[in-house]
Parts: structure tokens; C-alpha cells; sequence
């Protein structure tokens, strides 16, 4: 990687928890540097280092970089360009996103998209990286001659759910997987947070997840099993956690389980990448706690100065009834589910030759 230097990235949302998740691990980034930041209309032409910081963490160093707008697609293309621009990872709500993602892909930039308007596209891949990155054959449907490409991140709840149940395929078929989850205040954007701690009602219904974790979750294991989901809002700051039942074809032991999840191990541990925790699963004998959410960390809890923290899922509270098996999870929303998770993909895509910091964004063969 050192002969490409840092690659130049920029950050779509700005002053949103997952966008400054983005800049808060790509500051101290060995491989990635941030050189441009977008936000509203309200904040564009703002220096960014007054926009209001939303994280728990201090404020990463100042960086002199001022918001930009997308209120002019070919301008702000140009500067990127004259920037150095080869990835672009956005954090934009569904509407912006459907207006300038596509359109920056076939500008010839790499987007890492956020948004739940791509995740079901069938030319778009949508990506875990320890689960289905071969899903990415799916960029050779997108059109244009550009080198660039869009790809899609799922749900952050999506995320631990599917590298949990994936070892667990190999042991015997699936028949059923039933999801309860209790979703951070975070997991609404810095809002609802903000709102959750003044004291504010917060409602417990989360429209539209159930449906969405049980498609995601479809298309990015390429399952037939039934999936049942239901989700509700918690009073928690940070980190999501789900209680889930899996039916298998046959009966399973505790031991089959717990011995699949502690080998599990995928090519962003082989590759050893700055964002890949040791093991992607961390079983937990015992009860999960908020503090779960920071698993794999190897120096400190402190996402910015170690890039491993918060990036494994913790798993544990098991039970086992002949072929059905219940189990929890934890996971960091913003981090593992969102911006660590977007962060780690273009860290393979690097290690795998399939990015490259000079005219072609991706191999031409995936």
C-alpha cells in the first residue's frame, strides 16, 4: 500500500454521526485520507471544524477543510477531481443520495453507499465483507464506460445478524431465523440521540426495519429460509442488540455453535487490515452489556486510535433445544454497522488489487 500513498476520499452528510464516524477513522487512516467534506445547504460553505461534533469522542484535529454543497453536481465534481478524489463514502438520506450517487459512479469515483435506496438494486452489489464479497461480481451490470463504481452497505443492524448466522450454515440447514431487536437511540441519527438524552419520548416503532433487515438479509445471503423480524427503539445511546432463533434442518450442540463462530474467519483477517478485529465473533460466557459493543479492540476502546475497536460482533446468552438454537448479539451501530464496515470493504478492495489509487477505480475483472 505504501506505493499509492494515502487515497484520497471524501465524505458525503458531514455533520451526521455515521459521516463523522467516516472522518473521525479516516483522520489517523494508514491507507485513506479525507480531503473533502459535503454537507446541507445550511452548513455548505462552513468550515467544518465548527460544525457541531456529535461523537462521544474528542474532536479529531483540525483540519481546515470547508462543507461543500450538492446544490452543483458538476462543480463539486471538478473538485474532487482537482482534489485527487478516488473514493467517496456517503452517509446521504435516501432523496440526495438517488440524485447525485449514481451520477458521481459515472463521474469515474468508487461510492460506498449508505443509503436504502441502492441496497436492492440488482446491479448494485450489497456487501459484508466477511459474508459475500463475491457479491461484487455484480458491478459488471452497472452501465458506462466510467471506471467508477457504486456499491451499496447494508442496515446496520443487517450486518451482525449476517456474520453470525453465516458460520453457522456450514454446521447444518437452516430452516427459520426469527429476530428481536433492540435498537440504540443512535441508530436514528444525531437527532433522535440528542432528543434520547434530553429526556424526550422516544417511540419504540422503527417503520420499515422489520421489512428491511428481513430483505437485505435475503439478498446478501442468498438464503431460502424463513425470516421473521421484529424490531423496537431502546433507550440506549449506542450499540444494537438482537436476540435471534435459528431452526436447523438437524440437531445441533452448543459446542458445534460456539466452536463455529471462534473459527470463523475470513480474507479481512487474512489480509490482517487495519479495520479487521483478530475475529470477526467474540462469544461472551455470559451476559451482553453495552460494553459489548466494543469488542475487538487490541490497545483501547477509542474508535479514531484503534481502528479494531468496536469492529467484531459479540455473541452469547445461548440456548440449545434439540435443532433450535437461541442466541444474542451486540454490535456497535455506527462503527461496526456503518462507517468501520464501509472503511474495512475499501480496505479489501486495496489489499485485493481490485482499487487503485491512479485512472482505473476497479479491475476490470471483479
Amino acid at each position: 500500500m505504501d506505493a499509492y500513498g494515502r487515497v484520497r476520499c471524501a465524505i458525503l452528510g458531514a455533520t451526521g454521526l455515521v459521516a463523522q464516524r467516516f472522518f473521525q477513522r479516516l483522520q489517523f487512516h494508514p491507507w485513506l485520507e479525507p480531503v473533502a467534506v459535503v454537507g446541507s445547504p445550511e452548513t455548505a460553505g462552513t468550515p467544518y471544524d465548527e460544525c457541531r461534533w456529535s461523537l462521544d469522542e474528542e474532536r479529531p484535529p483540525p483540519s481546515d477543510l470547508i462543507i461543500a454543497g450538492l446544490d452543483n453536481l458538476p462543480s463539486l465534481i471538478e473538485e474532487f477531481q482537482s482534489l485527487g478524489v478516488r473514493i467517496i463514502f456517503s452517509a446521504l438520506p435516501d432523496e440526495p443520495a438517488e440524485r447525485v450517487e449514481r451520477n458521481l459512479a459515472a463521474a469515474g469515483f468508487l461510492v460506498i453507499s449508505h443509503a436504502q435506496i441502492h441496497r436492492l438494486q440488482s446491479d448494485v452489489p450489497l456487501i459484508v465483507p466477511e459474508v459475500n464479497i463475491h457479491h461484487l461480481s455484480l458491478l459488471k451490470k452497472q452501465s458506462g464506460s466510467s471506471d467508477g463504481r457504486l456499491i451499496a452497505c447494508s442496515n446496520c443492524m443487517v450486518l451482525p445478524i449476517a456474520i453470525t448466522l453465516s458460520p453457522l450454515i456450514q454446521i447444518a440447514g437452516i430452516k427459520s431465523v426469527r429476530i428481536a431487536t433492540q435498537q440504540a437511540l443512535s441508530g436514528g441519527g444525531r437527532m433522535l440521540l440528542a432528543e434520547g438524552r434530553a429526556g424526550h419520548h422516544i417511540s419504540s416503532d422503527i417503520p420499515g426495519e422489520a421489512e428491511s433487515i428481513v430483505t437485505e438479509l435475503t439478498k446478501i445471503m442468498s438464503s431460502e429460509f424463513d425470516i421473521e423480524a421484529s424490531c423496537e427503539r431502546v433507550m440506549r445511546d449506542h450499540g444494537h442488540y438482537a436476540r435471534i432463533e435459528v431452526e436447523f434442518e438437524n440437531q445441533v450442540s452448543a459446542h458445534q455453535v460456539i466452536r463455529a463462530w471462534r473459527e470463523s474467519y475470513s480474507r479481512s483477517q487474512e489480509l490482517n487490515l487495519p479495520s479487521a478485529a483478530k475475529r470477526p465473533i467474540i462469544f461472551v460466557d455470559g451476559e451482553l452489556d453495552d460494553d459489548h459493543r466494543w469488542v475487538g479492540f487490541e490497545e483501547i476502546e477509542h474508535p479514531a486510535h484503534d481502528l479494531k475497536a468496536a469492529m467484531a460482533v459479540a455473541v452469547g446468552e445461548v440456548e440449545i433445544e434439540g435443532s433450535s438454537l437461541r442466541f444474542s448479539l451486540m454490535a456497535d451501530n455506527t462503527i461496526r454497522g456503518a462507517a468501520g464496515y464501509s472503511v474495512l470493504l475499501v480496505e479489501q478492495l486495496l489489499a485485493d488489487g481490485l482499487l487503485h489509487d491512479n485512472n482505473t477505480i476497479l479491475a476490470q475483472e471483479v
